[in-house]
């Protein structure tokens, strides 16, 4: 019992730690790396790792309640909810890292994402929230075009001012009152520094998760132990308990009849008669 409370104390430190991780990691890149939903086909992977931080929000209950069981061994609800609680946020993480190995897939054919964000520029003059997302893309990467600024000279004819850093929060500042570039800041395309930073995100939070997974299974394994000492030891205690002797009152022979102690008195006789 004690070994066990010990293990669920450990493990709740784990996934109070981790889960904040997970969590404030996977949260701040989604909202950091949200143009990838407009300018390429990865919205549906991308928006899966959604799950990891639901899982990662289930650990803060997990840690309560597995510093409180092991004070309360007699209780079946307590255990019972502890061990729901991380089945499930077992089952959340491992979708949100069967999400990630999609990511993963789509990352190993780079044309899948050339010919996606190829497509996305073609309507960039046509769709703001496709122009506003290539243009923080750009100054965040610190890049131009797919494979090169050339590409930009496929649909247009100057360059957008992205490629000369004139962009903030997806709108221009005008330099000279022009709202082109002519030389680009930056010669290199896109699509390599997407996929490394894609591939970090992948793998960092691949780690992470699967990690969390295995504090979580270890934290099961102790809850499952415990309720069972608890159970064995309630019915031992039952048994161990000695049922209160049985007395029988049994009567062997009839009771004797009843004696008066004095002799009834005579009725007293009228003299008149």
């Amino acid at each position: 019992m004690r070994s066990s409370g010990l293990v669920l104390f450990t493990c709740a430190g784990l996934l109070l730690s981790g889960g904040a991780i997970l969590g404030g990691s996977a949260a701040w890149s989604l909202l950091r790396m949200s143009y990838y939903f407009w300018t390429s086909d990865l919205g549906v992977e991308l928006s899966s790792s959604v799950l990891l931080i639901a899982g990662a929000l289930l650990c803060l209950p997990i840690c309560w309640l597995a510093t409180t069981v092991p004070y309360h061994t007699k209780s079946l609800s307590l255990t019972a909810t502890l061990m729901g609680l991380v089945s499930v946020a077992m089952v959340t993480v491992g979708m949100g890292m069967s999400s990630l190995s999609g990511l993963s897939r789509a990352l190993r054919e780079p044309a899948m994402l050339n010919n996606s964000m190829l497509r996305a520029m073609a309507v960039d003059a046509f769709d703001p929230a496709v122009r506003s997302s290539f243009a923080a893309m750009q100054t965040e990467l610190r890049c131009c075009g797919v494979q090169s600024y050339a590409d930009w000279y496929l649909h247009r004819r100057t360059l957008p001012p992205a490629c000369c850093g004139r962009v903030w929060n997806g709108k221009v500042i005008p330099k000279n009152r022009g709202e082109t570039c002519e030389v680009p800041m930056y010669s290199m395309g896109c699509l390599r520094p997407a996929l490394a930073e894609l591939r970090y995100f992948a793998n960092s939070l691949t780690a992470l998760s699967s990690a969390i997974v295995i504090v979580m299974a270890v934290t099961l394994f102790a809850t499952v132990y415990l309720l069972a000492t608890g159970v064995v030891e309630r019915g031992s205690w039952r048994v161990s308990k000695a049922p209160p002797a049985l007395r029988v009152a049994c009567l062997s022979h009839a009771p004797p009849p009843l004696v008066a102690l004095t002799t009834p008195a005579p009725l007293p006789i009228d003299s008149a008669l």
